[in-house]
């Protein structure tokens, strides 16, 4: 089957976005930044105060973080976390999101609820490599 290639959309400047990779470890090549959110916005990532703040949702993720491995993978992160601030202030309450193509076609897709809502990494890995391993 053809290779998987893993790309990141991020609010930066792609004056930021070597840096951003370095610090995270990120192959630059395949990050994309958007400045003005325009992916978010044609992808219809939700952004807002209430679903940043305010979503019930936030806390059950982060308790299933908890429940899980301790929220390891963020306390990891918060031991080398950096403040980015975003180049516009309401990209502050932009959600984020998950989505596996194959060519021009959606196989899976995750859109974030709330701060710390994300899919679970092994059904995405699983979702990629089927698609890899396929004909």
């Amino acid at each position: 089957g053809a290779g998987v290639r893993l790309v990141a959309v991020g609010i930066g400047t792609p004056e930021r976005g070597p840096e951003f990779c370095q610090h995270v470890g990120f192959p630059p090549e395949n990050l994309f930044t958007d400045p003005e959110s325009l992916a978010y916005e044609r992808i219809g990532l939700y952004k807002s105060v209430a679903r940043t703040f305010f979503n019930p949702a936030t806390p059950y993720a982060m308790l299933a973080r908890f429940q899980k491995d301790g929220a390891q993978d963020l306390r990891d992160v918060l031991g080398r976390w950096k403040i980015w601030i975003p180049p516009k202030q309401d990209q502050a309450f932009q959600q984020g999101g998950t989505f596996i193509l194959d060519g021009t076609t959606t196989v899976f897709e995750h859109f974030d609820q709330s701060t710390g809502d994300h899919p679970d990494l092994d059904t995405v890995l699983d979702v990629a490599r089927d698609l890899k391993s396929a004909p």
